[in-house]
């Protein structure tokens, strides 16, 4: 699914420091409510990404998307960020909402809450 693909397109290192393309995929009005209850604006976000390291890897799965209309639509998911070795930390679900504005999708909100460790669902 398109909007499934645009998540993952945020997680990686190319897309994360590429302010032109956080700018397109984040809508004006984007907030976000961080793992630890912070509440972040789009432009601290886009600030944010933009300095991480490259070598931080996410990982994703079961994901389900849910429309309330053709324009609009929640995105759940798990994640974590992936060690060298593989293995997994910072275990999170997480919640985005989509909107088509001028012909695009543009992530409006996303929220990320700590939970307990999973299993790596095969892809």
């Amino acid at each position: 699914m398109h909007l499934t693909a645009l998540e993952k397109e945020l997680h990686q290192p190319k897309c994360r420091s590429n302010t032109t393309r956080l700018c397109e995929l984040l809508h004006d009005s984007f907030v976000e409510f961080g793992r630890g209850g912070e509440v972040y604006a789009r432009q601290s976000v886009i600030d944010a990404l933009s300095k991480e390291s490259d070598n931080l890897i996410i990982w994703s799965q079961n994901y389900s998307l849910h429309f309330s209309t053709e324009n609009a639509a929640l995105v759940l998911y798990q994640s974590a960020h992936e060690n060298i070795d593989g293995s997994l930390h910072r275990f999170s679900n997480r919640s985005s909402h989509w909107i088509v504005e001028n012909g695009r999708w543009q992530m409006c909100f996303h929220q990320g809450t700590p939970t307990s460790e999973f299993s790596r669902s095969p892809v």
